[in-house]
C-alpha cells in the first residue's frame, strides 16, 4: 500500500544536510545569497562548495564576501510552487536570533492566506537543523500529520546539538559574529573557542576553548561524552569547510568511542562558510538512534 505524503518539507539555506538525503526525500531548500563584491550568487546553486571555498581562500581579509537572506517576494514564489502538490507546507528555518530569513518567510505566509504554511524556527542551524528537517521529511513521507511532525522535530531540536570551531577567528570577527577584541586576542593567544547555539536564546555561545584547531576535535568529542556514554548509540553529522582530512580523523575517533548508528560527513554550505572560513570543523549530534535511522534500517530489512 502506497502512503500519501502528509506535507511538503521546505528549509532555508541555513541547513547543512548530505545531498543524498535531500534528494531521497524531496527536501526543497531556498538558498541564502552570497555577494562577492557586486556579484550575487545563490549558495549551492550558482556556486558549488568547492568553488566557493577556493574563492574564499583567495579573497583578501578586507574584501570578504557577505550574505543576505531571501526576500518575502522570493518566499512567496517558493511557497506558491510548493503548494502545487496540494499539501500543507512545513517551512523550517535557522534560528531567528541568527538570521532574518524566518521574518521574510512569515511575511510571505501572511501574503498567502489561502495556503496552509507552518513556519518552524529550529532554534539552531547547520547540521542540527538538518537533523530536524530530515526527520520531518521521513515522517511526512510516511503520512504522519503535520502537527505531530512539528512536535517530534522540536523534541529532536532539544536533544540534538551542534558544536564547531575555526582555525582563525577572523571570519567570525569580520562578519560581526564575534567581538573585535575577542577575535584579536583569540588569534594572538592561539585560543580556539568551541561554539554552540544556546537552546533558550538561539544565539551563539561558547561551550569551551582549546589551544589549537587540531585539539578542538577531541574537545568536541568530550562534550558529546557528557551526554552519551562510551559504546552507546550516537547519530551525528561531521561538518567541515575545506578540511576533509580533519573531518575524517574526527570520524575515526567517534567510531572508536561510540556506536555511530548514523555518521555522515558533509561540507558547511557556502552561505554559512562565509562566517567561519574554510578551516572550520563542526559536529552535529543526537544522543541515540535518530528516527530516520530506524526507518532506513526497516527499509533494508524489508528489502532483504
Amino acid at each position: 500500500m502506497i502512503t500519501k505524503p502528509s506535507a511538503v518539507i521546505l528549509a532555508d539555506g541555513g541547513i547543512d544536510l548530505p545531498e543524498e538525503y535531500a534528494e531521497r526525500y524531496g527536501i526543497q531548500v531556498l538558498p541564502l545569497m552570497i555577494h562577492f563584491g557586486s556579484e550575487t550568487l545563490r549558495s549551492g546553486i550558482d556556486i558549488t562548495a568547492p568553488e566557493f571555498y577556493r574563492r574564499l581562500r583567495e579573497s583578501a581579509m578586507d574584501a570578504l564576501p557577505t550574505t543576505s537572506q531571501p526576500s518575502a517576494g522570493e518566499y512567496v514564489e517558493f511557497y506558491r510552487k510548493a503548494a502545487e502538490a496540494g499539501l500543507p507546507i512545513l517551512s523550517y528555518h535557522l534560528s531567528a536570533a541568527l538570521s532574518g530569513s524566518i521574518s521574510s518567510a512569515r511575511t510571505a505566509r501572511d501574503m498567502l492566506p489561502g495556503l496552509d504554511i507552518r513556519i518552524v524556527d529550529t532554534g539552531t542551524l547547520s547540521g542540527a537543523m538538518g537533523m530536524q528537517v530530515l526527520v520531518a521529511a521521513e515522517m511526512a513521507a510516511r503520512g504522519v500529520p503535520p502537527q505531530e511532525i512539528i512536535a517530534k522535530t522540536q523534541a529532536i531540536g532539544q536533544a540534538a546539538d551542534t558544536l564547531y570551531t575555526c582555525d582563525t577567528l577572523e571570519y567570525l570577527r569580520k562578519g560581526g559574529r564575534i567581538g573585535r577584541v575577542a577575535g584579536y586576542v583569540g588569534n594572538l593567544l592561539g585560543v580556539r573557542p568551541i561554539i554552540t547555539v544556546d537552546k533558550a536564546t538561539g544565539t551563539y555561545v561558547t561551550a569551551g576553548r582549546t589551544r589549537s584547531f587540531r585539539l578542538a576535535a577531541g574537545a568536541m568529542i568530550e562534550k558529546v561524552a557528557e551526554t552519551v556514554k562510551d559504546g552507546e548509540a550516537l547519530s551525528c553529522v561531521i561538518l567541515h569547510g575545506d578540511c576533509l582530512g580533519e573531518a575524517e580523523r574526527m570520524a575515526d575517533n567517534l567510531r572508536k568511542r561510540f556506536n555511530c548508528v548514523l555518521l555522515e560527513i558533509t561540507r558547511v554550505n557556502p552561505s554559512l562558510g562565509v562566517h567561519v572560513g574554510p578551516d572550520t570543523l563542526g559536529l552535529a549530534y543526537f544522543p541515540g538512534l535518530l528516527p530516520i535511522t530506524t526507518a532506513a534500517a526497516s527499509q533494508k530489512e524489508d528489502a532483504s
